[in-house]
């Protein structure tokens, strides 16, 4: 009889300075996924008044912690010049506990990875440590149809944006001065204003916020429209990710029969993903400002944007087998490169060769690749083209249509290639 792996669990207790539990800690649970080497929040929970998380079920795989939270005993000086006394019990007690990683570290590149197996149970103790806190002042504007701007600070993690912990109140309905207590030293966004500006802040010291500061933003609405037949999801979770390096943080949204609308995107170049219960739903060419372009990629610049997204339900696979000197390699990095260069994030593909060299690429769109085989490529950043296009010429070139069915097959082996 078959036997289903039972999930693993992983548990640990969270404490701060001098070993106290902390209770009613966030610890925020994401995964690595192998196919992509994109991190995803996987998992959320709060801990007990012992300090304790669990969570169960979890299938095999690498995972990574994070934990924000406030110290319970914390005092913050809230206007009229408070926040800046920098002596007595009050001053002692102003502080924060920045985001803090698995094995307890504050440098998110420093985290280190949990590796479940299943069915296993395994523990992740973490520490947080306080520090002095910071405190940031913004004089918004009033809203043209009245009310006030109230600004949102928020942080990234593992590439997901989170709302920042902090005590923020208004300090004046008369300026509509808005100011954030209690923020932990580093890297933060700001949206700011009506129409809103996003400012990127690295917190070191206490800081009155420019009301001009940021770059403005715009909406990006727009719809879904599946190609090659099939019903998309009533409801999909999108990503907004920035690919020019220069503005914003990845933002979340969920399209609702198709639909969906982001508020406040800065000028740039941004990819779409969208996903609809774990995969990825393959998004290959967008409509925007009257011209269609292959891959997940458009340009946000002054003003509103509305955009087409045409998604891929294709489930066709790519077989085939990779070799060297006419014998299966095993262990072999497998990459689906798109022919066209602007598809392929939203496009590529990997696999790793099995014992015999066989392998099988799933979910591939209508188009036209290159498979390539890449001994020891692993550790290949794979995400850029630039480092597999040096491969190119060794591979093997497919063509998927809508009608090539579930299954399609090389007839040429792929030729394993040095790293």
């Amino acid at each position: 009889m078959f036997k289903l792996t039972p999930g693993a669990v992983l548990r640990g207790v969270v404490t701060g300075d001098g070993g106290d539990p902390v209770e009613g800690a966030n610890v925020m649970l994401y995964q690595r996924q192998h196919a992509s080497g994109r991190v995803v929040q996987v998992e959320g929970t709060t801990t007990d008044d012992t300090g304790t998380y669990e969570f169960s079920n979890l299938a095999a795989g690498e995972y990574l912690l994070a934990v924000n939270a406030w110290p319970w005993y914390a005092m913050h000086g809230q206007g009229n010049g408070a926040r800046r006394d920098e002596s007595g019990e009050r001053a002692a007690l102003d502080v924060a506990y920045p985001i803090t990683y698995f094995d307890s570290t504050s440098d998110e590149a420093s985290a280190s990875s949990i590796v479940l197996a299943g069915g296993s149970r395994d523990e992740a103790d973490i520490n947080l440590h306080a520090v002095p806190a910071l405190h940031l002042k913004v004089a918004t504007p009033f809203k043209r149809g009245g009310g006030i701007a109230r600004p949102e600070l928020r942080q990234t993690v593992f590439g997901v944006q989170i709302s920042a912990v902090s005590a923020g109140f208004l300090d004046s309905l008369k300026t509509g001065t808005v100011e954030f207590d209690g923020v932990a030293p580093g890297h933060y966004e700001l949206s700011q204003g009506d129409p809103p500006r996003i400012a990127s802040l690295d917190a070191t010291a206490n800081l009155d916020v420019d009301p001009g500061a940021g770059t403005p933003a715009v909406s990006v609405a727009g719809s879904l429209r599946a190609i090659g037949g099939g019903t998309l999801p009533d409801e999909a979770n999108l990503i907004l990710e920035p690919l020019d390096g220069s503005r914003g943080q990845p933002l979340m949204q969920i399209a609702h029969k198709g639909q969906f609308r982001f508020d406040a995107v800065a000028p740039g170049v941004w990819g779409l993903s969208v996903y609809s219960g774990g995969p990825v739903l393959p998004v290959v060419a967008i409509s925007a400002g009257g011209a269609i372009t292959a891959g997940n990629q458009f340009a946000v610049r002054d003003r509103p944007l509305t955009v087409e997204a045409s998604v891929s339900l294709a489930k066709t696979r790519v077989l085939g087998f990779a070799r060297r000197d006419s014998k299966g390699v095993a262990g072999a990095m497998i990459v689906l490169v798109p022919k066209e260069p602007r598809a392929y994030q939203a496009l590529v593909r990997r696999d790793q060769s099995d014992s015999d060299g066989s392998f099988s690429l799933r979910d591939v769109p209508a188009g036209r690749y290159t498979v390539v085989a890449i001994e020891n490529g692993w550790k290949l950043e794979w995400q850029l083209r630039e480092v597999i296009a040096r491969y190119l010429p060794g591979g093997v070139a497919v063509t998927i249509s809508e009608g090539s069915g579930a299954n399609v097959y090389l007839t040429d082996p792929v030729q394993v290639q040095a790293h």
